[in-house]
């Protein structure tokens, strides 16, 4: 039987995800969250999680939001003047020119993983914001850490996208090819799921998702371990100047917390799980 990991993001940036993430892991539709160490709300997550210890933890490894776990000073080509993080393009045009040494990155993933043992966080996998760890350094810097304490981590495999533009097939054709030497690198030395699935995938989406939506993108798992990846939120207007996937984020909510995912995986022949059972 195939194995699906519901994992929702951004645990811990606010009042409004960690809500939604938690009641819908107690309608059975979310079975693992990644937490953002440098979140406002980490403390309120990681209280939550305590209350619901059937909700796997990992860590939402973040570049490109917020400021630094680590002294800005030791990280400098990861902030901008101010110490705060570099936007999502600008990290990647870095990267690309090597100007990202890995020796900074290893530097802030220890802290913010440091971060979460020290609050007793029994962290069971790494993902991180916005697929960052597609570029290459970001990849190797993960799944040595990963490598190291026993994790798996997450795989931002490219799913085939329905309606999108030119411009995001390119960016996605150039995340797969990175994904390929990475993971060429890295595989039989780090656990990882199979394929990543998200509403994403679905190209445009309305105010509201539906059962149909969700069975579209299981539809792509044949085999193995497939996460999909999910964004839940109470409300899209209280995610302003936190993400841009609010609107988005409130949809999946409004679906996740009926209940209705476990009996359609089921019919699917997935059988739910976390990263703890990526063996």
């Amino acid at each position: 039987m195939k194995l699906l990991i519901v994992n929702a993001d951004d645990f811990g940036i606010n009042d409004t995800a960690n809500a939604a993430i938690i009641e819908c892991h107690r309608m059975g539709s979310v079975t693992s969250a990644t937490l953002m160490a440098n979140g406002p709300a980490l403390a309120a997550a990681v209280e939550l999680s305590r209350c619901n210890p059937s909700l796997a933890i990992g860590l939402h490894f973040n570049l490109t939001w917020g400021e630094p776990i680590s002294d800005p000073a030791m990280v400098p080509a990861l902030v901008d003047a101010k110490g705060r993080f570099l936007s999502r393009e600008v990290l990647a045009k870095r990267s690309l020119l090597g100007r990202i040494p890995q020796k900074q990155l290893e530097i802030e993933l220890d802290a913010q993983f440091n971060r979460l043992r020290s609050l007793g966080v029994d962290v069971t996998h790494v993902d991180s914001h916005q697929h960052v760890h597609g570029f290459g350094v970001v990849f190797s810097t993960i799944a040595a850490l990963c490598s190291r304490e026993g994790l798996p981590m997450r795989v931002p495999w490219v799913a085939k996208e329905r309606g999108a533009g030119l411009r995001r097939r390119l960016r996605r054709v150039a995340l797969a090819a990175l994904l390929a030497h990475s993971t060429g690198r890295w595989s039989g030395s780090v656990r990882w799921n199979d394929a990543l699935g998200s509403v994403f995938d679905l190209g445009v989406v309305g105010d509201s998702l539906e059962t149909a939506h969700y069975a579209a993108i299981l539809e792509a798992a044949t085999s193995g371990v497939f996460e999909l990846m999910v964004h839940p939120v109470t409300s899209a207007v209280a995610m302003k100047g936190y993400t841009r996937v609010g609107a988005v984020g409130e949809a999946e909510y409004h679906w996740l917390r009926t209940g209705e995912l476990p009996s359609l995986a089921e019919s699917m022949g997935f059988r739910l799980g976390t990263y703890r059972d990526v063996s």
